[in-house]
């Protein structure tokens, strides 16, 4: 399997005119990937856009697809949002996996996707990290977050990585999940918004935020270097689901038959070894 693009940008930017020039060098490396998607992939291959969070398991799944004689899996990985932009604007997919479902109904709404072949993929879990070996890491694991959670007090004037809650899926959920746990007034002010939820990852890992919301798929990659300290109730936000659907005028045979791989018991199980909830097959 070949691997084009990873936007893996953490964006630590406290400026708008940083957070500004950040954006634009994301959304400039974002192109540069899908052009190199489109003059690298072969005519047969079949090009896979999807969330940054799935990249190791779609990576793995890309290994197994091979040796059962499937077309080789060239996929671009980076925000859902990101790619469902690029994908609206002709970017050259053959499938899109998304980390939430607005932006596959974004994709719908513009006669982007081949409604007929959505489905759900997969789900997911929220948790708040924080660096191991850190001051928060050494505090007792919470394991439920409630509305009693002293987030605030114990970032203590740190700074919260998040995906950037105004497009990123895994930010748009721990946005939901902090005001509905009456969390987000308090906190507001201390994040550091990344590109996309693997970008918050790297600033916990790298001990340049105090803690970190990422999904509990993208903890357990970096399960040496990340402490997780509790788990969002999943009543606190939206369902947590993975739709993936072929895009509309790409529905040739190849690409039916990786869609339908994907959707199979023998990549559920890898799915599910990387921490997934596998929804359309079971492992």
């Amino acid at each position: 399997m070949l691997t084009i693009g990873f936007l893996n940008a953490a964006a630590t930017a406290t400026t708008r005119s940083a957070v500004r020039r950040r954006r634009i060098a994301t959304a400039a490396g974002l192109l540069l990937a899908m052009l190199s998607a489109a003059s690298w992939a072969h005519a047969a291959d079949v090009r896979i856009f999807a969330a940054a969070s799935t990249s190791n398991a779609i990576i793995e799944i890309g290994e197994l697809a091979k040796g059962e004689g499937l077309p080789r899996m060239v996929s671009a990985f980076a925000s859902s949002s990101a790619l469902a932009r690029q994908i609206a604007n002709g970017a050259p997919a053959d499938i899109y996996v998304s980390a939430n479902v607005r932006w596959m109904e974004y994709l719908d709404n513009n006669g982007a996707i081949d409604r007929t072949s959505r489905i759900d993929l997969l789900g997911n879990s929220l948790v708040l990290i924080a660096p191991k070996g850190g001051r928060l890491a050494a505090m007792p694991v919470v394991g439920v977050i409630g509305r009693d959670y002293s987030l605030n007090a114990r970032l203590a004037g740190g700074r919260l990585a998040i995906g950037d809650p105004a497009h990123v899926p895994a930010g748009i959920y721990g946005k939901q999940a902090l005001i509905s746990l009456g969390l987000w007034a308090s906190v507001a002010e201390r994040l550091a918004p990344a590109a996309n939820v693997r970008g918050a990852l790297v600033l916990v890992e790298r001990g340049e935020a105090e803690a970190g919301i990422v999904y509990a798929t993208d903890a357990a990659v970096v399960a040496g270097k990340v402490a997780v300290i509790g788990t969002f109730p999943a009543s606190s936000h939206e369902p947590i689901i993975y739709p993936a659907a072929i895009v509309a005028g790409r529905d040739r045979e190849d690409v039916r038959r990786v869609f339908a791989f994907l959707a199979s018991a023998k990549a559920a199980a890898v799915f599910a070894r990387h921490g997934f909830m596998p929804m359309a097959a079971k492992p």
